[in-house]
């Protein structure tokens, strides 16, 4: 009896894995022709169908699934079953991390870098596991993963960026100044570098900060808040003709950047050019509708040109985007008096 209830248990096990098989292999057939999925994924899953035990081929189905068809529950699937196929493969694992916290599961992803560390500690593994407790704001476990990170490749710029910026996030500015400088002397050309010390040195109103943000902007131009910094650092200075004209490259290059609109209505406004401050505040209402400084602004220029109906309509809307804000409240109160 024993022994029958062993033959039908093996063949059983048998059948179900023919049937997942099966399964697999239509489902991959299936993929290679759905026109629904990027022309990549279907090349991959072609291969895969020919090939069903080539680890590698599930994993850049996998890659391309993140890529051309933000599919991460597939591309999850793909990268579980490569492991599965090659578990002594290490670079899964951090690929597999990647997916899950690009999925949203992110105690899956904790643990899937964790173990990415513990099976192959190397710089990168090291790395991926700081970036990951920076992005959810655990800064001891993120310091502690890019220190380890940087223990075993000095030459590692990223790391040293992110460190700097767990110090930046947690108030260490004089210790991050020289982390983004250590990044600087990695990699000549670290944008994001040059920029973090041109914003912290700004912050001071430190002459220093030109120095890193004509950098960041000579590095790439193309990227609006390089420009944008500028103009703040020489708006904080009082070079008012400077801050103009890198706000209007900041819109040139992002039509959108309501903070450079808002910026060059405040320096219209100090130099009561009212009718230029009234348009940029309008613009930078516009770009950003649950901005409530300029809507306040626009009522309090209406209010310095006197126009007091207008004033009190723009800080009652001012109030309708945020109740909190005690400036309109007190203009209100100011103008009914």
């Amino acid at each position: 009896m024993k022994i029958k209830v062993l033959i039908f248990l093996v063949v059983f096990i048998l059948g179900m894995q023919f049937i997942i098989s099966c399964n697999k292999k239509n489902k991959n057939y299936t993929m290679a022709h759905d026109t629904a999925f990027h022309a990549e994924t279907r090349a991959w899953s072609q291969k895969i169908y020919e090939q069903p035990s080539n680890d590698e081929f599930y994993t850049e189905r996998a890659l391309s699934l993140i890529n051309n068809d933000k599919n991460f529950k597939l591309a999850i699937s793909d990268l579980e079953y490569a492991i599965k196929l090659k578990p002594e493969k290490n670079s899964n694992y951090l690929k597999l991390a990647d997916a899950y916290f690009g999925n949203n599961q992110t105690f899956k992803a904790r643990d899937m870098y964790l173990k990415a560390v513990e099976k192959n500690p190397n710089a990168e593994a090291y790395f991926k596991a700081g970036s990951f407790f920076l992005i959810v704001r655990k800064y001891k476990e993120a310091r502690l993963y890019l220190n380890e990170a940087i223990k075993k490749d000095e030459s590692y710029p990223k790391a040293y960026f992110l460190f700097a910026q767990t110090l930046k996030e947690t108030g260490d500015t004089a210790n991050a100044i020289l982390y983004y400088k250590r990044a600087i002397q990695t990699e000549a050309g670290d944008y994001n570098a040059y920029l973090q010390l041109g914003i912290l040195y700004s912050i001071k109103l430190n002459p220093e900060a030109l120095k890193y943000l004509d950098a960041a902007i000579n590095t790439n131009s193309g990227i609006d808040e390089s420009w944008y910094s500028r103009g703040y650092y020489y708006q904080l200075t009082n070079n008012f003709p400077k801050a103009l004209a890198d706000y209007q490259q900041t819109i040139t290059i992002n039509p959108y950047n309501s903070k450079a609109y808002y910026n060059a209505g405040y320096i219209y406004f100090e130099l009561k050019k009212w009718d230029l401050a009234i348009r940029h505040f309008e613009l930078a209402a516009r770009a950003n509708n649950n901005f409530e400084k300029p809507v306040y602004m626009l009522g309090l220029t209406y209010e310095a040109k006197n126009d007091k109906v207008k004033a009190k309509q723009y800080y009652q809307q001012c109030l309708q985007i945020n109740p909190n804000f005690s400036l309109a409240k007190e203009a209100l109160l100011r103008i009914k008096n």
